[in-house]
This record gives C-alpha cells, structure tokens and sequence, in this order.
C-alpha cells in the first residue's frame, strides 16, 4: 500500500507548479502540518501544508505538489477522501501585515557553549548542512512512532524569520515534554520523507541528554 501511495504521489507531482489562489474555510494543525479547506473559485477542497499562521478568512496561494486520494492523517485520526499536498503558500490579508511580523531574535536563555540557537540554524541553513550540531532547548511536543521514527519538537526563545519550532527525528528513546535537554543530530535541509511530510531544515539521528 505505500509504495502504491508514494508512486501516486509521484505521479501527480508532474503536474507540480500549477498556482492556486484561494480563501480559508477551515484549519487545523497536527503533526508538524497545517490542513487547510479552501474555497478555489467554485471548488471546496483540503489542502496540506507544513504548519504556518493561517486563520479562517484569509486568502492564500499556493502551488501543487500532489494530489491523494483516501489519505489517513494518523495524528488527526481522520481520513480525507481528496487532499493535496500543496507549497508556496503565500497569506494575502492581515496574517502578514507589521505588526504579524515578529522580531528576530537570535539568542536564547538556554544556549550554552558548544550548543547553537534554533535562529542561527534557520537564518544560516546551509552552512550546517551535513553537519551534526547540537542544541539546547525546550521540548514543547513529541510524536512517537510515526513513520518509524519519533519526532521530538524544540524551541529555546530565538526566532528567525517567524521560525522558531526545531524538529528532531529518533529511534531511540524520547524525553518528555517540558524537559530542557541538549538535542544532538545531523542537519538536513528541504528533507521530504513523502506523504506530506515536507520540513525546509530538521535534525535527524537526534540523541538527547540533560
């Protein structure tokens, strides 16, 4: 069944770089990913994005990656009859106005030596690529045994371009959330492990200590 989903997937992705332009009915986040229903001209649909700020009202665009039928969100726990997995998405109303937009902040409480902020890995992605780096920080969410693998969010209080929420990959054994750990792994950049699982910069092979 998946290799029957993912070669769906990349079959539609030819299809990829049609743009959309549409207005917000429904959201919700779950599991890294923010699921839209749009209205796009006279079509209702849903659509699938990493998470970002949407609200209901809004105007988005937004290009096609793919399109799945009968798609189970396991963190949802909700099937979707016709989903796309979508990019690019561009708010067009007050989600982006001044005041929406917060401030860079590039140090953290957390940080000690040999350890690097969230804000300095998004703002300088790919310098660290390949790299195995190590972070101090705030475990604020934990998904198990997705995929096979668990996946522990963090963030220490920096922030860059609205970007604060790291995401860590492990087999092994996860801390808890609340829990103030030294997360260490690899970094890679625009990783795509299918289904929608899309991040620009996560942290994999990640191990954590106290």
């Amino acid at each position: 069944m998946k290799k029957i989903a993912l070669s769906l997937i990349l079959g539609l992705s030819l299809y990829a770089g049609t743009v959309h332009q549409a207005k917000v009915q429904e959201t919700l986040n779950s599991g890294g990913y923010t699921y839209m229903k749009v209205k796009d001209g006279n079509n209702i649909y849903w659509i699938a994005m990493t998470q970002r700020n949407t609200k209901v009202g809004d105007t988005i665009k937004y290009d096609e990656q793919g399109w799945m039928k009968n798609f189970h969100s396991k963190t949802l726990n909700r099937t979707f009859d016709n989903i796309l997995f979508a990019g690019e998405v561009t708010t067009q109303t007050q989600a982006q106005k001044l005041q929406d937009i917060k401030p860079n902040i590039m140090s953290s409480k957390y940080q000690t030596k040999g350890t690097i902020t969230i804000a300095e890995l998004f703002k300088n992605r790919d310098a660290y690529v390949g790299k195995v780096v190590t972070v101090r920080a705030k475990v604020t969410k934990v998904s198990e045994q997705i995929m096979k693998l668990n996946w522990i969010h963090v963030e220490d209080g920096s922030r860059f371009s609205n970007m604060d929420d790291l995401v860590f990959t492990s087999s092994n054994a996860v801390p808890k959330v609340g829990d103030i750990v030294y997360a260490k792994g690899t970094v890679v950049k625009d990783k795509d492990f299918g289904y929608g699982y899309f991040y620009p910069l996560i942290i994999q092979k990640a191990s954590f200590s106290k």
